[in-house]
């Protein structure tokens, strides 16, 4: 059976969940850049699941997802978001789907975790990471040894979940991201690169040419 596009289910996550009240909306000032992998014990590290995801982002409405191609699927999906604009498409066959927001906010979503987690923590997102830990855990609980890297943990948890961001200290750039359920580990995400303060590219944030989209009207 074909893994569903990701951009089809994707949607939920970038535009679909709820924050809790009072949650900072994230809007980076100037462009980011950012390329994780998802290295989850358990993983194959030459498995699609493995291959990095690239994000960009700017402001509180803009949000570029870029996924590796899945070739043993026919899928090599990609997310474009322009609030209230939002395409999905598989540029394998070039085929996509266009929606649009229906509000009342129009804010774009790039939870780390996705939508597994409690609000609370969902809203540590792409982009926005110091803004997170200044927010919830401004001093690391502990520091680690990574390869060759001691790095600084910090640690937010809320009811039976938890996430840790460790990053080099002194930097504010997370190298790693992981998710605790019970106490258990369900998923490590490392930051294979992250950069700030790009410039503005709008063409990043336009439809994708060359795609044969579907209309499925409001979210």
């Amino acid at each position: 059976m074909k893994r569903l596009l990701f951009c089809s289910s994707l949607t939920a996550v970038v535009v679909g969940f709820a924050l809790p009240a009072r949650a900072a909306v994230c809007a980076p000032d100037k462009l980011v850049k950012i390329t994780a992998s998802n290295v989850t014990p358990g993983i194959a590290t030459g498995s699609f699941a493995a291959q990095p995801k690239v994000y960009y982002r700017i402001g509180s409405d803009k949000l570029r997802i870029e996924e590796a191609l899945d070739d043993a699927n026919g899928i090599h999906g990609l997310v474009v978001v322009a609030e209230p604009n939002i395409w999905m498409a598989n540029l394998y066959d070039n085929t996509g789907k266009h929606v649009v927001d229906p509000g009342p906010t129009f804010y774009a979503r790039a939870p780390v975790f996705g939508a597994i987690l409690s609000p609370k923590l969902r809203s540590l997102e792409f982009g926005c990471e110091a803004a997170f830990l200044a927010a919830n855990a401004p001093k690391p609980v502990s520091s680690e040894l990574v390869g060759s890297d001691r790095l600084d943990v910090y640690r937010i948890e809320d009811g039976t979940d938890a996430v840790e961001l460790l990053e080099q200290p002194g930097r504010n750039i997370p190298a790693f991201a992981r998710y605790y359920q019970q106490g258990n580990l369900k998923m490590v995400l490392r930051y294979d690169s992250y950069l700030t303060g790009l410039p503005d590219d709008p063409a990043l944030f336009t439809a994708p040419s060359n795609v044969r989209y579907v209309e499925t009207g409001q979210h």
